[in-house]
């Protein structure tokens, strides 16, 4: 069984959509999604935003499934300017070399470094900082603490990210912290209306950047297929 995780739920919906024989259960606070894509049995999870709730969760999946390998999936922040919303990338500092033979020929993505930071990195000077400092070109909240679990079990490991915010974006941090509970791993939309309320100049830039995310989630969602296709059989 491969598992495909992803930190929050919007991020793996469209995957989800894809499986059939589905069976949808909650391990504490672990969302789990099992079925078939094609004619492999899978495990979608939702592990959650952050390095803390990622690591707990991956620990909690390896405690209670025996899986070929893992996949972390989902939206990262581009700290170069040469890549563009929408774009999908492979991190080249966390996959297992092993599987990158598998991946190389497939169309429509790019290798990349990855970082991870408890911080959402809302600004461009912020990701100019990280930049710099890591010598990556994508950030995320979950790469580095799933990888050194999934690795220490000694199972193949793809981290795949799709470009949510360019370089130059400035994302409306606290609209999205208010709309989403990161413990819960749920959204909060009665905190999102009083945020919006008392901070009006937030509603525009959040519309704007959730509006684009769909389009996001489609290449993903697109690359994962086209990646299940190409790993081995016996996966």
């Amino acid at each position: 069984m491969i598992c495909y995780a992803f930190a929050v739920p919007f991020e793996g919906q469209e995957l989800v959509n894809k499986l059939t024989e589905k069976e949808t259960f909650s391990l504490g606070t672990l969302s789990c999604v099992t079925g078939k894509l094609g004619h492999r049995t899978v495990l979608v999870a939702f592990i959650g935003m952050g390095l803390t709730n990622a690591a707990v969760n991956t620990q909690v999946i390896f405690d209670h499934f025996r899986l070929k390998a893992f996949i972390l999936a989902g939206f990262g922040g581009a700290l170069v300017p040469q890549l563009k919303r929408g774009s999908v990338l492979i991190s080249d500092n966390f996959t297992h070399e092993e599987v990158k033979q598998f991946v190389r020929l497939l169309p429509d993505f790019n290798f990349a470094n990855f970082c991870s930071t408890d911080e959402v990195v809302a600004t461009p000077e912020r990701k100019a900082e990280y930049a710099e400092a890591t010598q990556c070109q994508v950030v995320d909240m979950e790469t580095a603490a799933v990888a050194e679990i999934v690795v220490g079990r000694e199972k193949p490991f793809i981290a795949v990210r799709a470009i949510s915010d360019e370089l130059g974006d400035r994302l409306p941090a606290a609209a999205l912290a208010a709309g989403f509970d990161a413990e819960r791993n749920c959204a909060t939309p009665a905190k999102l209306v009083l945020h919006c309320v008392t901070h009006p100049w937030d509603i525009k830039p959040f519309k704007n950047f959730i509006k684009g995310l769909p389009p996001v989630r489609a290449n993903l969602t697109r690359f994962l297929i086209q990646l299940t296709s190409e790993l081995p059989s016996s996966w």
